[in-house]
């Protein structure tokens, strides 16, 4: 009799199971079940119902014993696309959230707090939609003025020519607009094309010292020569021609002169200046003469590439001196 009822608690004891059941609110049971009862019943006899949102896990031990605990989902608000959207999560990060909510991310979209930002109860998510535009304008450039300096204007020191008129150019300017949840955020420009170049303003205008010619000493400035042969000392005049090459076949243009060849030779190199210094025409070249200066009437005649500038010239005392 005794041994019967041994066995017989034996094997009831065998059919059952201690299950300890908890929340993360705080309840806790404990409950006596069949060995072979699932989760669900266990759940249904605690009486503990589960919400949206909410993680079950059990785990069966050795001995008959086994646990079921339940995590509790909380709240996670998220703004998208101008609706809210709740969600309700146990643990995750705002990536998960926006999971749970099947709200996807394109392009350079982005949330606040950052995706991998761990979310807690009453987490409040905003989704920033961005969107480009790109836009292509026509700009003018506006153009440079440039000063040509020279001694030639020293009579009338306020004197200017223009020698080339300004244009404006034009160009194509590229600018990507970045809106952040359809508001303008900011501009970039991305690209600048110049269809037409701009046409620098030129003017010339007197310069103390500032030679008519362009043509370079020895050293490879347009300074004074430190070294000469001799210095001539007369009148010059200036003239100007539409002709591209003197007496001699050499070309015209500023630091050319017209000299008496018996007296200065074709391809001789000078360096001329007005003897009181307020001229100074510069280095030039003999590549030309003239009835005036084969006559001895002046000394040498100063090429100009304009008929105005050769008027301006008039008259001037000067030295010549010859450097090669």
């Amino acid at each position: 009799m005794v041994v019967c009822l041994v066995a017989t608690l034996g094997v009831t004891a065998a059919n059952l199971r201690l299950t300890y059941v908890t929340d993360s609110n705080g309840a806790r049971q404990v409950l006596l079940t069949d060995a072979d009862a699932s989760p669900a019943q266990v759940m249904h006899l605690s009486g503990i119902r589960s919400e949206e949102g909410d993680e079950v896990y059990y785990t069966a031990f050795s001995g008959n014993l086994a646990s079921l605990n339940i995590e509790r989902a909380f709240s996670v608000s998220i703004t998208a696309d101008g609706q809210e959207y709740p969600v309700k999560l146990v643990f995750g990060t705002v990536a998960d959230a926006l999971e749970r909510a099947g709200i996807t991310l394109e392009g350079d979209d982005y949330t606040e707090p950052a995706l991998d930002h761990v979310v807690t109860a009453g987490s409040k998510i905003v989704v920033h939609r961005v969107d480009y535009e790109e836009r292509v304008e026509t700009q003018a450039i506006p153009y440079d003025t440039q000063y040509v300096y020279t001694s030639l204007y020293f009579r009338n020191t306020g004197r200017t020519t223009t020698l080339q008129h300004g244009a404006a150019g034009q160009q194509t300017v590229t600018t990507r607009d970045r809106y952040v949840d359809g508001e303008l955020e900011n501009s970039t420009v991305v690209d600048t094309t110049t269809t037409v170049e701009p046409t620098d303003h030129v003017i010339k205008t007197y310069g103390a010292g500032a030679p008519v010619s362009p043509l370079t000493g020895a050293d490879g400035t347009t300074n004074a020569p430190t070294s000469y042969s001799k210095v001539l000392t007369g009148k010059a005049t200036g003239y100007y021609s539409r002709t591209g090459k003197g007496s001699s076949g050499l070309g015209l243009g500023y630091g050319t002169v017209a000299v008496d060849p018996d007296v200065i030779p074709y391809g001789t190199k000078l360096y001329i200046t007005s003897t009181d210094g307020k001229f100074v025409y510069g280095y030039a070249v003999a590549t030309d003469t003239g009835i005036a200066v084969q006559k001895g009437q002046i000394l040498v005649d100063l090429f100009y590439e304009t008929y105005a500038e050769s008027v301006i010239n008039g008259a001037i005392q000067v030295n010549v001196y010859v450097v090669g």
